[in-house]
């Protein structure tokens, strides 16, 4: 019982938190567009794109320090652990100034590469020093987010992504009375990411003993580190590689300012991985000391995380595809509803599938497998370069939304071939998730085709009652049936209680 309310109180943490800076992106990205207009705020978008990917420079030491230190907690080796801290943060450091130098040495070719205007030539240009000064922030929050998170301290991180998350739309806003030129509006970024570092970094000396206690660097920390963190390096650039090069191919074949209808549906869907990334991110510390423990216990985190994952993202999905014109046309209006409707929809059912691909990717590095994700992305980025630039050639931004949406698919469908031999898990686990997955794609398929004005109405709801059905029926245990029920009694009853009380 224990277990389960730390395990559902981390959960509400994940997914609620980041649910303000969403509201707030809604509201801020068609404000942005009407004041700097869509040359501009394409660039800005790859700016914050870029600080994402900046990521990459820890060379994956971020995710294997907390795979380490949720190791030796499982392990009783808490000892271990100040030296693991002092000896990742150090070599993120480092690599992170690797980083900055690349980035002030190729800034000119990236900017011609990008196509960017001659008029917005020079703040692009400064724009993009900012950025590179700012990688050792995005490096070292990083990691000092992994040690908290190792230590299920999901209400401490959560508490400091949600004013991040914030100002990164709120401090551009903020920026537009004094000056709408774009290294002014990184600029007021910039400054955002050092106050989150630091605010980490005084969170994590004041929380975690083993971050103030004894440990040095050590060689032997540094190569467990690094043995673990090499291939999740390549994982971490090949995936977002795969992630956000449509964008520059998009600027390179049809110009930059076409960008920005392909990036206003992807920033909204990028936005909707709140739901995954908070579920799976609760779920990753945990599944490692199930498996370090008992390695039969995969297939239940297997089966809990794709449950978690299928009712959660499957029905705000298909609201999304059947709502995508309506959306767009009052969210920001008619010229984006007609160019990035469908690129919203076909991105849409690709968050759903890239979802329930991270279920197995979690269990496979859980096992202390990167490699094997990191094999996996090799395979696919000379089939989506591909893909993508006969798609967009052929059918622009709806073919790089397709290109996306199928790579996704060849991404899930590797993962669960593999889950099985490393993890063990049973076939029909496997085809299980799999068919769950074919279900929801045929509604949402089913569900592009819809047009009208009422029709979507009527679909989404008989959609989502065979959904409750099926789901009900077919995927949970009688156990969890049960709780179920209790659950939804307990809520009804608290609810008429309530009316009792207010009669």
């Amino acid at each position: 019982m224990s277990r389960t309310s730390s395990l559902s109180k981390n959960l509400f943490y994940n997914l609620g938190a980041p649910l303000l800076p969403f509201v707030v992106a809604a509201v801020s990205i068609p404000m942005l567009i009407r004041h700097i207009g869509t040359d501009r705020f394409g660039l800005l978008a790859i700016a914050w794109m870029v600080i994402g990917y900046f990521n990459l420079f820890d060379f994956g030491l971020g995710r294997s320090l907390t795979w380490h230190i949720a190791d030796c907690i499982g392990a009783g080796r808490e000892s271990a652990v100040g030296g693991l801290i002092r000896t990742a943060l150090a070599l993120m450091f480092g690599f992170s100034l690797i980083g900055s130098a690349l980035i002030f040495v190729f800034t000119p070719e990236i900017l011609h590469l990008l196509k960017v205007p001659a008029q917005l030539g020079e703040e692009a240009r400064i724009s993009f020093y900012l950025l590179g000064a700012s990688i050792p922030m995005v490096i070292l929050t990083s990691g000092l987010r992994g040690i908290l998170e190792a230590y299920h301290r999901f209400d401490i991180t959560n508490a400091i992504r949600t004013p991040q998350g914030l100002w990164t739309f709120i401090g551009p806003l903020g920026a537009l009375p004094f000056s709408t030129h774009l290294d002014v509006i990184v600029a007021v970024l910039v400054v955002g990411r050092l106050a989150t570092t630091i605010v980490y970094w005084l969170a994590v000396r004041r929380v975690i003993p083993a971050a103030s206690e004894g440990g040095r660097l050590t060689l032997s920390s540094a190569k467990e580190l690094v043995s673990y963190g090499g291939w999740t390096t390549l994982s971490n650039v090949l995936s977002p590689v795969m992630d956000y090069m449509d964008r520059f191919f998009i600027s390179g074949v049809l110009g930059v300012a076409i960008v920005a209808f392909y990036t206003t549906p992807y920033e909204f869907v990028y936005r909707l991985n709140i739901i995954s990334e908070g579920i799976l991110g609760v779920l990753f510390p945990l599944t490692v000391h199930r498996v370090a423990s008992d390695p039969a216990a995969g297939r239940q985190m297997l089966n809990l995380g794709g449950k978690l994952i299928a009712a959660s993202v499957f029905p705000v999905v298909l609201v999304t595809v059947l709502s995508a014109h309506l959306f767009l046309r009052i969210w920001i209006g008619p010229i984006f509803e007609h160019k990035s409707s469908l690129v919203l929809q076909l991105l849409s059912i690709g968050l759903l599938i890239n979802s329930l691909s991270k279920v197995p990717s979690n269990l496979i590095q859980a096992h202390g497998r990167s490699d094997i994700t990191a094999k996996l992305h090799m395979i696919e980025l000379p089939v989506y370069i591909f893909c993508m630039l006969w798609m967009l050639r052929n059918w622009g931004i709806d073919g790089a939304a397709l290109s996306w949406t199928l790579r996704m698919l060849l991404d899930l469908g590797l993962l669960l071939w593999v889950t099985r031999k490393v993890s063990d898990v049973p076939a029909l686990d496997v085809w299980a998730i799999g068919a769950l997955c074919a279900f929801q794609l045929v509604v949402l398929v089913g569900a592009v085709f819809i047009g009208g004005n009422y029709w979507p109405v009527c679909y989404g709801i008989a959609a989502l009652v065979v959904f409750a059905l099926v789901f009900h029926r077919y995927v949970l245990l009688e156990t969890e049936r049960i709780q179920l029920r209790d659950l939804l009694s307990r809520i009804g009853w608290s609810l008429f209680r309530r009316r009792e009380d207010s009669v």
